[in-house]
């Protein structure tokens, strides 16, 4: 196969990700639908639905027969996946911008593929910690007894059996961020917390999809091994996605997307300082100028909190610096 011949199979995947699915209309001759007798203008019967120029059956009707009995068609679960893998910001682009007829419900296809995700991988690996992403205050750096692996104890022993939960809170925390830095963007400009909720379901769904991809890695990988590829594939899928989606340059990607991991970073880290009892044996707290005692845990909430509005509201300035053309261009 030579280079011409791989450029053009590249530049046909391209067209494919940007358009599967050809919509354009037909042309003004008449048709004449075979299921009700009317005649008409079109790709589809008004009086029937029946989609025009179908004539004697053929192989592609055999095979599309087979695929229907399965729930295969464009709408499909499995459609969906497909595309969400192979065109990530494409298909979310169609999805919010109205081509529901695109996708799965993508609410739906989240809580189908957790619950396959958890039943598979329990049936798969009954005695490894559940979802098999345990985190170990030894493998994080710290010794059994000392007072940081105290402090965060809690928080692993929950984490190591909620890994999913883990993974959808930290997406819908990217709803507030992600609508604020990409306001302004080239495609779907001022787009809604409605439609960046469902942005955050479908890259929620994309993490799934990946964990249970790399689920036959456990037979013969570490469970760290496993982490670092699922993290290194699962950025490389947001980087390609908001790019897709949005449609900036790399570098624009980056910094607004450095600026959206920053705000969730910190944000997760509040919250979960507030939902564990951190263990007071590990701190006794800092003493305050009254004499009282000021809690390691208030500290590290107003703490991160404070550095998550922080990182928002400079990533907010900096996106209306850099979007003031466009800006100017809506207003005219």
């Amino acid at each position: 196969m030579g280079q011409g011949q791989i450029k053009k199979y590249y530049e046909r995947f391209k067209r494919w990700q940007q358009l599967p699915t050809d919509y354009e209309f037909a042309s003004d001759e008449m048709q004449h639908c075979h299921n009700c007798g009317h005649d008409f203008a079109g790709n589809y019967c008004p009086y029937c639905s029946q989609k025009a120029g179908l004539n004697r059956i053929n192989w592609h009707s055999v095979r599309q027969s087979m695929m229907d009995i399965w729930g295969l068609g464009s709408r499909s679960l499995l459609n969906s996946i497909w595309q969400l893998l192979l065109r990530p910001g494409y298909l979310i682009s169609d999805y919010i911008s109205g081509k529901r007829q695109m996708c799965f419900p993508p609410v739906k296809m989240l809580f189908i593929l957790a619950v396959a995700y958890a039943l598979l991988f329990n049936w798969l690996f009954p005695n490894l910690e559940a979802f098999g992403y345990a985190v170990d205050v030894k493998e994080m750096g710290f010794k059994a007894g000392d007072d940081m692996a105290n402090l965060f104890k809690p928080f692993y022993d929950w984490y190591e059996t909620h890994f999913s939960w883990v993974m959808l809170i930290l997406s819908f925390i990217a709803i507030i961020p992600t609508w604020i830095m990409f306001s302004y963007s080239p495609r779907h400009t001022r787009h809604t917390l409605p439609e960046s909720f469902f942005i955050q379901v479908l890259f929620a769904v994309l993490q799934v999809v990946i964990c249970i991809l790399l689920i036959p890695c456990w037979f013969f990988l570490g469970k760290w091994t496993i982490i670092s590829v699922s993290s290194l594939i699962l950025m490389l899928y947001y980087i390609v996605g908001y790019m897709q989606l949005f449609g900036y340059n790399l570098w624009g990607t980056l910094w607004r997307q450095a600026f959206v991991f920053g705000f969730v970073f910190c944000t997760a880290v509040a919250l979960a300082t507030w939902a564990f009892d951190l263990n007071p044996a590990a701190n006794n707290g800092t003493p305050t100028p009254s004499g009282q005692t000021l809690p390691v845990k208030t500290i590290l909430i107003t703490f991160y909190s404070v550095v998550s509005i922080i990182i928002l509201a400079t990533g907010y300035i900096i996106n209306l610096i850099a979007t003031r053309k466009i800006r100017k261009e809506q207003r005219v």
